[in-house]
């Protein structure tokens, strides 16, 4: 836990741990004459693991390590220790920092780097800086334009991404508006034109169910076109009026009820506990789940009556909808891509999804959600 409230990562362990052995691994190997005067000690080492360490923390405070590791190679060089074996630490941290700042925070930054690591190299030179500190140079100059290359290259690709998906979209929603939208106007109008027709033939009674199952056609394709223009307003990114085009909440739970019920299924709605405002997401989340169920309840089920059963909780929603008809194996709820829409529903506000045949019969949907909706 603590690695991760830092943002250390695997690949800064094994980076920060390969940048601790280099130095070992130099001394070992390398030429006495290819070292400076003064042999590396434990103080050296000691400086070299404390200016490596910032590694480790480099993607959540790229300027604090890079500039943690210049006031430690400061008195490193100042010792005169060998001058070479720091490169590998500032090249990482300069292309870090070049990477995650802008342009010009990356020039001032290299900068103060760069003058004070050959400040401090020159006092034991008397004020003189020898050619071993100005070649490491150029390495900063390729670490800090390759972090900047790799930054515009990234922005690039997201901006990509994102104007894919933009198009996306609007292919998407011209798509709903040209065919789904279509065939629900067609059904609007006919329930519509029939439901009025039969309204008018009061001299056969019989024709009353008729015309009330008419009217809930209508109403309920009404209500499809509304929630379809949302949806097509959010997806060409106009700003909805949340007035005119409400969001689907729990207080719409009553009217889904009472559509399922028209349809023939006797349907309860239960509620424990007090309800309460809950964030946007929650509340469409656990409606969609319910209309979801219901929706199977009906096609699938061949259920004559179910339950939704809604409680509140001091930090969750338990939302359950039951039924008296087949279980899920026989009655077909399970295939399609229903229960897995919403499971991803439950799961995208941090809440879990339970399906399954119920304790006594019939089928069983059983969403927990946060009452947070964090993920």
């Amino acid at each position: 836990m603590g690695a991760r409230r830092w943002g250390i990562g695997r690949v800064d362990l094994l980076l920060t741990a390969a940048l601790l052995v280099l130095p070992a691994a130099a001394v070992l190997l390398l030429p006495r004459q290819w070292l400076a005067d003064k042999h590396l000690d434990a103080l050296g080492f000691a400086l070299i693991v404390l200016a490596t360490l910032p590694v480790l923390v480099r993607r959540r405070y790229p300027i604090q390590a890079l500039l943690c590791c210049v006031a430690v190679q400061m008195v490193y060089h100042a010792l005169n220790y060998t001058h070479d074996i720091m490169l590998p630490v500032a090249v990482v941290l300069i292309y870090t920092v070049s990477l995650t700042t802008s342009r010009t925070s990356t020039l001032a930054l290299v900068g103060i780097s760069v003058a004070a690591v050959l400040v401090s190299a020159s006092v034991p030179q008397d004020g003189s800086i020898g050619a071993e500190m100005i070649s490491p140079l150029g390495w900063f100059a390729v670490a800090a334009v390759g972090g900047q290359a790799m930054r515009l290259h990234r922005a690039l690709l997201t901006e990509t991404s994102e104007r894919r998906v933009a198009e996306e979209r609007l292919r998407i929603a011209r798509d709903l508006h040209d065919v789904l939208a279509h065939h629900i106007v067609v059904i609007n109008s006919h329930a519509g034109v029939a439901a009025h027709l039969l309204d008018e033939r009061t001299d056969d009674p019989t024709l009353a169910p008729i015309s009330q199952s008419l009217h809930t056609v209508a109403d309920a394709s009404s209500g499809v076109l509304a929630e379809l223009r949302t949806t097509l307003d959010v997806l060409r990114g106009n700003e909805v009026d949340a007035e005119r085009h409400p969001t689907p909440d729990l207080a719409g739970l009553a009217r889904l009820v009472a559509v399922t019920t028209a349809l023939g299924v006797q349907v309860e709605l239960r509620i424990i506990g007090t309800s309460r405002p809950l964030p946007a997401a929650v509340e469409i989340t656990l409606y969609r789940i319910v209309q979801e169920a219901l929706t199977n309840v009906v096609k699938h089920a061949h259920a004559r009556q179910a339950l939704v059963h809604l409680e509140y909780d001091a930090d969750e929603v338990r939302v359950e909808v039951t039924d008296d008809g087949l279980g899920g194996s026989d009655s077909g709820s399970t295939a399609g891509y229903g229960i897995a829409g919403m499971n991803e529903r439950a799961q995208s506000v941090g809440g879990q999804l339970v399906t399954g045949d119920g304790r006594y019969g019939g089928f069983r949907v059983a969403a927990t959600v946060p009452t947070s909706g964090a993920r």
